[in-house]
C-alpha cells in the first residue's frame, strides 16, 4: 500500500502514560499519528469538584477512593472498574481499579515513580524463581533516564534504595530531573525511632513537582494525589496527549477497539472500533502499538481471532492473557503514644526496603514496607458520631486519631504463573455487547512464605515506634500495579514479545506497558513501563 492509502504511520490504542509518551515522540518527529481512547477527555476541575462534593471519600482499608467516592465518569460503553466490570473466577479476588479516560490511569495513580535494581531483571537465574528478562539494566537505564525527564520525577539524588543505607543505588548516568520535597515531621520521627532497629528510609521517587516543570506548578501538598491532583503538579498521562495533539497527532475519544486485523503476511493491517452508540468504525496503518493496559491490552488481543490465528492475535504462544502479577500486599493499622501527625503535604510514602533483595527471594518475596502519608479524618468523624461522640469529646478525638494513627503496608513481589490470567467472558457483556474482563488469580506457597515472614517484621517496627497494633489485614490486598499478561522473553514460544516489545507473531505490532514485564519486582512498575516505552518510539522512528 502506498502512503496514502493508510489512515496513519502509526495507530495507537490506549492515550494514558505509555500510548503517550509514543505518540507525542513519532508526532514529534513528523510521522501521522492517531490514538483511540475508549474512554472520554475529562477536565480537571470537573473530577475535583465532583470529588469535593463526593458522599465518600477515603477509606481506611486501603487509602483508595471507593464506590461513589471515584469521580471519574462511567458511562455505558466503557464500564468503571469501580463497580462489577471486572469478573473474578479465582481463589484471590483481583479488584484492581484503572481507568478509561483521556490521559488513563495516572490521573489517579499514587505517583510513585520507581527504577527496578539490575538483580529483578535475572530473578530465575539468581534465585531459581519467575522469570528472568531478555534485557538487563544496564540497557534500559538509558531509557529510565530518559522516561524520568519525560514524567517529571522528584527524588533524592545519592539515595541508597536497597534499603540498607549506603551507597546510591541503582547505579544512575544522571541525577533526578527535579529535587525531593521538604521530609514532614511525622517522617523524621519515624526514622528517629526506627533507624536504631536497623531501618533506613527511602523518601519515595514520585512525579509531583518540587519547581515549576513544563505547565505544571511546584506541588502544593493538597494530600488528596488520589483520586485527582487539584492543581495539576502530579503528572498525568493526559499531559502527553497534549503533547502529541500539538505535535499533529490525531486523538478519538469514545472509540472503543474491539478487534485487530491481520494479512496474509502476518502485519497488523487494521484496527476495527466502536463508538457510544454501537456503530463500527475501521482505520489502517503502517505500524501499531496496543497500549491499553495489561487488562483490557489482552482481552482485545484474544478476542481478535481468525482462521490463521484462532486463538488471537500474538498469541501462537498461548501467554497471552497468562502470567498476570501484582503487588498483593498485606497491611497494619497501628495508633502512636505520641502526636506524629501524618497527612502532612502530598501522599509521599516513607519506605522501606530492608527487604527488597537477597539470597532471601529464593524463599520469600521481595518486598517493600510504606508507612502511608495520610489522614482519614472524614472516616474518622463518621465513625465517632456512629458511636454517640459529640461536641468537644468529637472534636478532641478526632484530633487525636488524626494525628495518632497510621496504616504500614507491604508490597510483595508475585511470580508470573500461567494460572493467572485475563480472559474475554463467555457469559457477561458490557453496553455495547463486548465481553468483560475474566479474571483468574491466585496466590503460592512463596507469597504465603513471605506474608508469614512480614507479619513478624511489621510487628517488630510497631514496637519500635511504640505504637498499639489495633488490626493486621493479611488477606490479600490489591495494590493496583497490573503486570504481565502479554511477557517479554527471547523465545516465541514462552512469550508474546520480543526484546523490542514487538509480537512475536506481527512484525508491525507493538504492546506498550507494564503488561510486558516477565517479573514484578517488589516496585511500582509505571516508570519500568514508561522506559520501555521511550524504547519502542525510538525502535518505532528507525522503521516508520
Amino acid at each position: 500500500m502506498s502512503t496514502q492509502e493508510f489512515d496513519a504511520d502509526l495507530i495507537v490504542i490506549g492515550s494514558g502514560v505509555m500510548g503517550g509518551i509514543i505518540a507525542s515522540r513519532v508526532a514529534k518527529a513528523g510521522k501521522s499519528v492517531i490514538i483511540l481512547e475508549a474512554g472520554p477527555r475529562v477536565k480537571r476541575a470537573d473530577i475535583v469538584e465532583t470529588y469535593r462534593n463526593a458522599p465518600v471519600k477515603l477509606s481506611l482499608a486501603n487509602m483508595k477512593a471507593q464506590g461513589s467516592g471515584s469521580p471519574f465518569p462511567n458511562p455505558p460503553h466503557i464500564p468503571s472498574t469501580y463497580g462489577k466490570y471486572l469478573v473474578q473466577t479465582g481463589p484471590v479476588s483481583y479488584p484492581t481499579k484503572y481507568l478509561r479516560v483521556v490521559g488513563g490511569t495516572t490521573w489517579h495513580f499514587g505517583s510513585a515513580l520507581w527504577r527496578m535494581i539490575p538483580n529483578d531483571f535475572k530473578l530465575k537465574t539468581l534465585y531459581g524463581r519467575g522469570r528472568d528478562w531478555p534485557i538487563g539494566y544496564d540497557e534500559l537505564e538509558p531509557y529510565y533516564c530518559e522516561a524520568e525527564a519525560e514524567l517529571g520525577v522528584t527524588g533524592v539524588d545519592g539515595q541508597d534504595e536497597s534499603g540498607h543505607g549506603g551507597q546510591a543505588w541503582p547505579p544512575r548516568s544522571k541525577p533526578f530531573p527535579m529535587k525531593g520535597l521538604n521530609v514532614p515531621y511525622f517522617m523524621q520521627r519515624m526514622d528517629e525511632m526506627l533507624r536504631p532497629g536497623g531501618y533506613n528510609p527511602v523518601m519515595e521517587p514520585h512525579g509531583r513537582a518540587s519547581r515549576p516543570y513544563g505547565n505544571r506548578p511546584v506541588c502544593g501538598g493538597n494530600n488528596n494525589c488520589n483520586p485527582v491532583c487539584p492543581i495539576g503538579a502530579k503528572y498525568d498521562g493526559s499531559q502527553h496527549i497534549d503533547l502529541a495533539e500539538r505535535a499533529g497527532a490525531k486523538l478519538l475519544e469514545n472509540a472503543v477497539v474491539y478487534k485487530i486485523e491481520h494479512g496474509s503476511d502476518n502485519k497488523i493491517t487494521a484496527v476495527n472500533y466502536k463508538s457510544p452508540d454501537g456503530t463500527s468504525h475501521r482505520l489502517t496503518a503502517r505500524h501499531f502499538v496496543l497500549a491499553a493496559y495489561a487488562i483490557e491490552g489482552p482481552k482485545l488481543l484474544l478476542m481478535s481471532t481468525s482462521e490463521k490465528f484462532p486463538n488471537g492475535i500474538a498469541n501462537s504462544s498461548d501467554q497471552v492473557g497468562r502470567n498476570l502479577m501484582g503487588h498483593t500486599g498485606i497491611s497494619m493499622n497501628v495508633m502512636t503514644n505520641e502526636d506524629v501527625w501524618p497527612g502532612q503535604g502530598p501522599t509521599e510514602l516513607l519506605v522501606y526496603l530492608n527487604y527488597r533483595d537477597g539470597e532471601f527471594r529464593k524463599d520469600i518475596p521481595s518486598y517493600k514496607t510504606k508507612f502511608r502519608n495520610t489522614v482519614t479524618s472524614a472516616q474518622t468523624a463518621s465513625d465517632l458520631l456512629a458511636k454517640g461522640v459529640l461536641g468537644s469529646q468529637l472534636d478532641s478525638e478526632i484530633r487525636r486519631i488524626s494525628a495518632r494513627s497510621l496504616n504500614i503496608a507491604v508490597d510483595f513481589e508475585t511470580e508470573a504463573q500461567p494460572q493467572n490470567r485475563i480472559t474475554p467472558s463467555k457469559t457477561k457483556t458490557d453496553a455495547i455487547g463486548l465481553p468483560v474482563p475474566e479474571i483468574y488469580y491466585s496466590v503460592n506457597d512463596y507469597w504465603n512464605a513471605g506474608r508469614d515472614f512480614a507479619v513478624k517484621d511489621l510487628q517488630k517496627m510497631a514496637g519500635l515506634i511504640n505504637a498499639d497494633v489495633l488490626k493486621v489485614d493479611t488477606k490479600h490486598q490489591d495494590r493496583q500495579h497490573i503486570m504481565g499478561t502479554t511477557i517479554m522473553g527471547d523465545d516465541p514460544k514462552d512469550s508474546v514479545v520480543d526484546r523490542d516489545c514487538r509480537t512475536h507473531d506481527h512484525p508491525n505490532l507493538f504492546i506498550a506497558g507494564t503488561g510486558v514485564m516477565p517479573s514484578s519486582s517488589c516496585m511500582n512498575p509505571t516508570l519500568t513501563g514508561a522506559a520501555l516505552s521511550v524504547r519502542i518510539a525510538d525502535q518505532l522512528l528507525k522503521e516508520i
